[in-house]
């Protein structure tokens, strides 16, 4: 495929956000550009961290539209399983990463979806209150792309501050932000013995302070497929004293899959990340490296079931838990999240567990409440007001800091970006993001699968 000068959308960012709203801008007739950095679309979605939020705490899907239908195209090839209920998170649901890439791949195509690889946005074209256009770097140079309606999926906000827009970084005046983290895979894992462990140790299974969640029933957990886990941290203290552990952290976190030998790890962390700074993105690409490698050597000595254990995949880049913000009409905030609020212009329903980790160094903890009620997610939080021509997805969208440890899930991503690219498909026939009335967007959204309301049990067809 050959990129061509002029779109009706460009999408900047092929992540999780990102990749829906190239596939939604596309399905609603726009011809469409996705713009990636890396070779391959989904973003965190390739890491295996399993799918949390898809569905609230009291078994009502959250996620519909084009990421459900991602979901439900791998779960008959053993790709991801069905969503459950679970006593910490909410809701869970595995799925496998590699599998899944292909599988957002062949839907993108079946799109016509343009993709344009090993790219970087690095610059935006605006004026008069309007963003037009997008500078990329590529291999062959600096191009500019013009376009009728933008989606910044970028995750940092780029073109919105490229833009001038008005946004929050981090938690507000100091913009500090949630600690980095590195989510891995390991494989050579016996699971039985991991479980057997357990069962023998029920203190290193207990919710962690700051978690509202129950306790985990070690055989219920045996018996979940794609089980989330945190334990060890009896281990771990065990480990700190011993001189073989020197992480700020004081649980770690497993996914599994069904029938697998292979987990996905979830304890890297590092402080004082800014994600816009690219000195500061070096130094937490270099630490978290370092700190995989000492994880497993932990796991291998401590943990038993790890004794053989591998590294069997590492991501393509450190994860970044927030930066830029988007500051919209509406600011979605802790209460609106845990209310599971509603609102009349809502695009699309939230369930991500309120999971925010501390920003202070030498802590080690986090928050993390289970979302009882899916919460609405007003048009407000994805369109700047002062500019035209953009719509914002993924984790940028409008939030406090505290409630943005929810809107950053993964399943809320792919929410927000299914609304994202079908606003800016139809915003592209109008020549105006503000001109599309929400009950236009939240009928087409409807006739594709999204979820408005909270009214679709998981066991809903279930037999």
């Amino acid at each position: 495929m050959k990129t061509r000068d002029r779109y009706d959308v460009i999408v900047a960012g092929g992540g999780t956000a990102g990749a829906i709203a190239a596939i939604a801008a596309a399905r609603t007739g726009a011809r469409t550009l996705v713009v990636e950095p890396h070779s391959y679309l989904g973003g965190n979605l390739s890491l295996g961290m399993n799918l949390l939020g898809a569905a609230d705490a009291e078994g009502y899907w959250a996620l519909g539209g084009i990421g459900r239908e991602l979901i439900e195209r791998l779960i008959p090839i053993h790709g991801a399983t069905a969503p459950q209920l679970d006593p910490q998170f909410g809701s869970i649901l595995a799925h496998d990463p590699e599998m899944l890439k292909v599988a957002l791949l062949e839907m993108a195509v079946a799109e016509e979806l343009d993709i344009l690889f090993h790219a970087i946005v690095v610059g935006c074209v605006s004026g008069n209150g309007s963003v037009t256009g997008l500078e990329v770097a590529t291999k062959a140079g600096v191009r500019t792309i013009e376009a009728s309606a933008i989606v910044d999926a970028t995750g940092d906000a780029d073109i919105l501050a490229a833009a001038g827009g008005s946004f929050e970084h981090g938690r507000g005046p100091d913009r500090k932000s949630q600690p980095a983290s590195r989510i891995f895979r390991v494989g050579g894992v016996d699971m039985k013995r991991v479980f057997d462990y357990l069962a023998e140790n029920p203190a290193d299974i207990k919710p962690p302070r700051g978690w509202t969640g129950d306790t985990y029933d070690i055989d219920a957990l045996r018996a979940t497929p794609g089980a989330t886990i945190e334990a060890f941290g009896d281990l771990i203290r065990r480990a700190k004293k011993a001189g073989d552990w020197t992480i700020p952290r004081w649980r770690l976190g497993l996914y599994t899959l069904p029938d697998r030998d292979e987990v996905g790890v979830n304890v890297t962390r590092v402080h004082g990340i800014d994600g816009t700074n690219p000195d500061d993105v070096s130094r937490a690409e270099v630490v978290t490296v370092l700190q995989m490698a000492e994880v497993v050597r932990f796991l291998q000595k401590y943990v038993p079931g790890f004794e053989h254990a591998r590294i069997s995949s590492a991501p393509h880049q450190v994860g970044i838990r927030e930066t830029r913000r988007l500051r919209g009409s509406h600011i979605l905030d802790t209460d609106d999240v845990m209310s599971g609020r509603d609102f009349d212009d809502q695009v699309g329903r939230g369930a991500y567990p309120l999971d925010v980790h501390d920003v202070e160094p030498g802590k080690g903890g986090s928050v993390l409440w289970p979302i009882k009620r899916s919460f609405g997610i007003p048009l407000g939080c994805l369109v700047p007001e002062e500019l035209d021509g953009l719509v914002v997805a993924g984790r940028a969208i409008s939030a406090t800091h505290e409630a943005a440890g929810s809107t950053r899930g993964q399943a809320v991503c792919m929410v927000t970006g299914h609304a994202a690219g079908t606003l800016a498909a139809l915003a592209s026939r109008q020549q105006s993001v503000h001109k599309v009335p929400h009950t236009q967007l939240q009928a087409t959204l409807l006739e594709q699968g999204a979820i408005l309301e909270r009214s679709e049990h998981i066991d809903a067809h279930a037999h």
